[in-house]
């Protein structure tokens, strides 16, 4: 479900004026849900399934059906706009993933990070959502089953096409993205995998840059730095006002990179409390300065930079309007 452009800009105003106030006024405008540790690939710059990556997950977690149905019924009553669906592994092999679907349908915008490697006859299914955010790294079969650690490079072509076939007939609105991570074994082929999944039907095709971790920094791609840094003025982050996570086991986090501080349980507690809870408060604030959070790397690296930077500039805007 798309918001009406009328109640876009209410939430949007409110949540700009939450960050005026120093209160938030209504709910996140994401909130981002990792599903499973379960996943049926094992890409060579995964930070979980990495074939060198000696601490690999048991890929037997899942988040219980029950705890995310209560924390979706907290979302609505908070006017959260869009509903993400990831997971340490892929979300669709979560056991009640498409019963998640159907309960997300005409209530919130949905979008799915995927493999795209689930079983054709399910491309209907997946409709049901706004968004799907594809990753992959290849153009043709061999290299995908080096880069990606199997060989379902034919299954996820035919999947990209049949969900195009089927937006052009059933959804336009739809979008299919798809998502390059950049390493030394694909960066020669990366103009051709983005010509490829244009002619199968891709709504937008982007570069990710490469975060190593400790097994993985052998791929780095020549000429990158190992970490992109804040130069100049600590940046405001806005994440406390628009985004919200929700880990594997149940931790709540302002950003799904910064793990490291915990706002609370939803095992434990309603989601609807800890998004007013006194620490979601103080850390919201602290974000705005940076303090902790400019020592710790994951923001000094900030994987969501440009995502917040967007948010900056609907709040200059906003605060310029203010002056008149």
């Amino acid at each position: 479900m798309i918001l009406e452009g009328r109640e876009q800009k209410r939430r949007l105003l409110l949540r700009l004026k939450g960050i005026e106030t120093g209160q938030a006024l209504i709910g996140p405008s994401i909130v981002h849900f990792h599903l499973t540790d379960l996943c049926n690939l094992r890409c060579q710059y995964c930070w979980h399934y990495g074939p060198d990556n000696a601490h690999k997950p048991d890929g037997k977690d899942h988040l219980p059906m029950d705890v995310f149905e209560k924390v979706i019924h907290d979302c609505a009553q908070l006017q959260v706009d869009d509903i993400y669906l990831s997971g340490i592994g892929d979300p669709m092999l979560h056991p009640r993933f498409y019963d998640i679907l159907k309960l997300l349908e005409n209530s919130f915008t949905t979008t799915i990070y995927s493999n795209a490697t689930f079983p054709l006859e399910r491309c209907r299914d997946i409709l049901r959502a706004d968004r799907i955010i594809i990753n992959l790294g290849a153009p043709d079969r061999e290299h995908y089953r080096v880069l990606q650690g199997r060989d379902l490079f034919l299954r996820v072509i035919k999947n990209i096409r049949e969900l195009a076939r089927l937006r052009d007939r059933l959804k336009p609105d739809f979008r299919i993205e798809v998502v390059m991570v950049v390493t030394r074994l694909n960066e020669k082929g990366l103009s051709a995998t983005e010509s490829l999944v244009r002619k199968l039907g891709a709504d937008s095709v982007d570069k990710k840059v490469f975060q190593p971790s400790d097994h993985n920094r052998h791929i780095m791609p020549s000429g990158q730095p190992l970490a992109e840094k804040v130069s100049g003025p600590w940046p405001a982050c806005y994440h406390g006002w628009f985004y919200s996570a929700i880990q594997l086991n149940g931790d709540v986090n302002v950003c799904t990179f910064m793990q490291r501080v915990n706002l609370g349980n939803v095992f434990t507690g309603s989601f609807k409390d800890i998004w007013a809870s006194p620490g979601y408060v103080r850390a919201r604030l602290a974000a705005l300065t940076g303090d902790p959070f400019k020592h710790y790397h994951e923001c000094i690296n900030c994987p969501a930079a440009r995502r917040n930077q967007k948010i900056s500039a609907q709040w200059e805007t906003y605060h310029q309007l203010l002056k008149v």
